[in-house]
């Protein structure tokens, strides 16, 4: 067990912690301390270094309780495969005077006493959808009940939650469920150290504060502690108040953790109550490293160990906007939505494929939240039958098997010669009467198209998206068509679209012939048809075996992500952060099954930016079709081509 300071070292030793891992070890000494810091979510963090950092909360949390060196906390692991049984209760076998008997007790995540309790998640995007319900239950509730086969339990749930997560996973998780964690740090930099204390040694301030027998002075709040708050998360609005909430809880555990000094002799620190300070507030925000315009100055003597200056961002600070003026370079006051013939210089267009530094602690601010109507249940699936059992009714006919049975068509059909066969007692039913389904075969192959309606001008599309409308057609595939920039949407920030079982359906005709709006959010167009391919990969009753993005678009996104899941016009200047959203889900989508997924940009040429559709493609991983005006020899061939970038 890691206990007292550690003996000095010579300066560069590799054996002294690194700061991430005095952040880290601060953060796992906050939430055993803090009664409402239950969840630590670490991002980024290395695979291999997930039972180290979980052996070392388990340490903190025994100490917390007062365990024994060899006493430890006990675990459970929740993945993919968890399931509602495995979490709320657990079969148990006792003797008794008839024999052996088979019993339910209560699960790992109920707490019958007041042990202390470790719930680990090792990838949090890949949690079961029982986990992830039992998380928002949990976490940071007041209560719990249980009842469940004969077991009745109320309890107050105290376990503390230790979860990784990839940043760019951030945007495919429930916003509730994120919020569920107060407690987040990147840690893609964690260097563990061999032994028995791999993020260093304890403090011996932190362990007099994690003492259980120790007395706990009260902590007043003081006037100073909410505007300092807000300074840190006035622009985060789509946050909501558990954002707030956790800043001042994390400050409030730091400021027991400064408070564990000297005492006098009835055992009550000097100074009386401890009062909790904006000063406390920034080494919070510094501590999950959460930046501000104007951070409040920490006094250099009064930092903890793992407290460092911020160094300068050489990027631009993607946590929280930056304010403009309109004598800055290549900006405008004004609402940030533009005519489609305006012209205002962008900035540097980044590297294909490269994405925005992640907003920690909160990269879905980024990423984008999830899907609209996300939902916690589990998806409807069917593994049994023919591909020809699984589509929509569309008739009945005489059955041929037993499969798929129309029950009511053949008790009505009996009932016809009910007379005939005896008149009176039960139906009887002859294999002559049996009638089964005739279905639609369920489509395969999916056509997503991407219309940005803003780039339209005097253009006419059709020639260009001939190939792919017939490929869709000969197929029989889906279509799904998102229109960016039409107008007459209900709100001119968001995307629209619909799907279709078909090329024949009028809606497409329609669409292709919408005439512009004026905004254009290409951001959330291409998140709404990733999140359309990522649905039906996933939950296709049939499966999908083949899906083509088509992006008609010049690239030019003048809304971002956030202010079109928002849909409120914020009064700061966009510049590229439209554009930098769009590439970011572009990146994603090239991240899908790239064996089942093809994408192809349609340039149609506009000035000035030529080169932002080729961006666009280059982050999707595809190539790039020009829109023709009439018909050219190689046009069959753009299908192809597309294919195979």
């Amino acid at each position: 067990m890691f206990t007292g300071p550690k003996p000095p070292q010579e300066p560069g030793d590799p054996g002294e912690p690194d700061d991430v891992s005095r952040r880290l070890l601060a953060a796992l000494v906050c939430s055993a301390l803090e009664p409402s810091l239950t969840g630590v979510l670490l991002f980024d963090l290395p695979p291999e270094h997930f039972s180290a950092v979980a052996g070392v909360f388990t340490q903190v949390l025994g100490r917390a309780a007062g365990h024994d060196e060899e006493l430890t906390v006990p675990q459970a692991v929740l993945d993919a495969a968890t399931v509602d049984e495995e979490l709320w209760i657990r079969p148990r076998v006792r003797r008794s005077g008839q024999g052996i008997e088979f019993t339910f007790g209560p699960g790992p995540l109920v707490e019958t006493d007041d042990a202390p309790q470790l719930v680990v998640v090792p990838d949090l995007a890949r949690l079961s959808i029982p986990g992830m319900r039992a998380a928002i239950q949990l976490l940071g509730a007041d209560t719990a009940t249980l009842e469940h086969s004969g077991i009745r339990h109320r309890w107050r749930p105290r376990a503390r939650w230790l979860a990784c997560c990839r940043s760019e996973d951030a945007g495919l998780l429930s916003p509730h469920l994120l919020d569920r964690f107060p407690l987040r740090l990147a840690v893609p930099d964690l260097r563990p150290e061999p032994g028995s204390a791999p993020l260093g040694a304890l403090p011996a301030d932190w362990a007099a504060a994690l003492d259980p027998s120790a007395p706990r002075p009260r902590t007043a709040l003081t006037d100073e502690l909410a505007p300092a708050v807000l300074e840190y998360l006035v622009d985060q609005e789509s946050g909501g108040q558990r954002r707030v909430l956790a800043l001042a809880r994390i400050a409030r555990a730091l400021a027991r953790l400064d408070g564990a000094g000297p005492a006098a002799a009835d055992g009550v620190p000097l100074g009386g109550p401890i009062q909790v300070t904006a000063i406390h507030v920034g080494r919070a925000a510094r501590l999950i490293s959460l930046r501000s315009l104007h951070p409040p100055a920490a006094p250099p003597d009064e930092a903890p160990a793992w407290d460092v200056p911020e160094r300068p961002d050489p990027g631009r600070d993607l946590s929280r906007p930056e304010p403009r003026t309109g004598t800055e370079r290549g900006t405008e006051p004004g609402i940030p939505v533009h005519d489609p013939e305006s012209a205002v210089p962008l900035g540097q267009t980044p590297v294909a494929g490269e994405r925005p530094a992640p907003a920690a602690p909160y990269p879905e601010d980024i990423t984008g939240p999830g899907p609209d109507g996300a939902t916690l249940r589990i998806p409807t699936r069917r593994a049994v039958g023919a591909r020809a059992s699984r589509g929509p009714v569309v008739g009945v006919r005489r059955a041929r098997d037993l499969w798929d049975l129309a029950m009511v068509r053949t008790a009505m059909e009996a009932a016809k010669h009910r007379a005939r066969r005896g008149g009176s007692g039960p139906l009887l039913i002859l294999p002559q009467d049996l009638r089964g389904y005739v279905r639609a075969p369920e489509p395969v192959r999916m056509l997503t198209l991407l219309l940005d309606h803003t780039c339209r001008g005097d253009q006419d599309w059709s020639a260009t998206l001939e190939p792919f409308l017939h490929w869709a057609y000969v197929t029989r595939a889906a279509v799904h068509v998102v229109e960016v920039g039409g107008a007459g949407e209900t709100n001119e920030l968001r995307a629209g679209g619909f799907t279709a079982r078909s090329t024949r359906d009028p809606r497409i005709a329609a669409a292709l012939a919408r005439p512009p709006g004026r905004a254009t959010p290409l951001a959330h167009g291409l998140d709404r048809a990733a999140h359309a391919l990522r649905r039906t990969f996933r939950h296709h009753r049939a499966g999908l075996v083949e899906a083509l993005l088509v992006a008609v678009t010049d690239g030019r996104g003048n809304v971002p992500l956030a202010m079109s899941r928002t849909g409120r016009q914020d009064r700061v200047p966009v510049q590229r952060a439209g554009v930098d959203d769009a590439l970011a889900v572009a990146a994603r989508i090239r991240a899908m099954d790239r064996s089942r997924l093809h994408c192809v940009v349609v340039d149609p040429g506009r000035h000035p930016y030529t080169r932002l559709p080729a961006a666009l493609a280059e982050a999707l991983g595809c190539g790039v079709v020009a829109v023709q005006g009439e018909r050219e020899p190689w046009a069959d061939d753009e299908w192809r081509v597309a294919r195979h970038g």
